[in-house]
């Protein structure tokens, strides 16, 4: 986990909401087991761009998944794709845009530069949005290595949940 702690400070720890609706809070709460996404039916049963989005918007429970679990579907194969966006993280953690969302991820606030709350002083957002190439194409790069290669195996994954659903039932029993 070492190897990847910024990228699990910018992806889980400022997009920690995401995380609320299994009951955790903070990046510290995180299991050391799989979370399953909640989602309406397989993977394999949506048309291609349904099946893009859904894996897009859940990035940070599959990003979780893939370290976590080391029998995760092509596994390997995903990870290079964390271990280049964590290096493009390493490279730029001055830029004002990686360092806010590593600033927010660390304090387990919710900062996603491509989704700005509405909260945030204007000022900060325009700053934001005026620096956010490095962020943005290293965040690019990273969803279409990782969700376009979850979406070819998405029959691989839909068993892996329902093996990890029956696991997470079998240790809360």
């Amino acid at each position: 986990m070492k190897e990847l702690q910024l990228t699990h400070v910018a992806l889980l720890g400022a997009r920690i909401d995401l995380f609320k609706r299994y009951g955790i809070r903070t990046r510290g709460e995180l299991p050391r087991c799989c979370i399953v996404p909640r989602g309406s039916g397989p993977l394999a049963d949506l048309y291609p761009e349904e099946r893009y989005a859904r894996l897009a918007a859940q990035l940070p429970l599959w990003v979780h998944n893939i370290v976590t679990d080391s029998e995760f579907p092509q596994r390997e194969r995903l990870m290079m794709a964390l271990r280049r966006f964590e290096g493009e993280l390493r490279d730029h953690r001055d830029d004002e845009v990686v360092s806010a969302v590593l600033s927010a991820g660390f304090r387990d606030q919710p900062l996603d530069p491509l989704d700005l709350p509405d909260a945030l002083p204007m000022r900060q957002r325009c700053e934001l949005l005026m620096q956010l190439d490095v962020w943005l194409a290293a965040y690019r790069e990273l969803e279409n290595d990782l969700v376009g290669n979850l979406c070819e195996v998405a029959a691989e994954l839909d068993r892996w949940m329902a093996s990890s659903d029956r696991l997470s039932q079998a240790r809360s029993a």
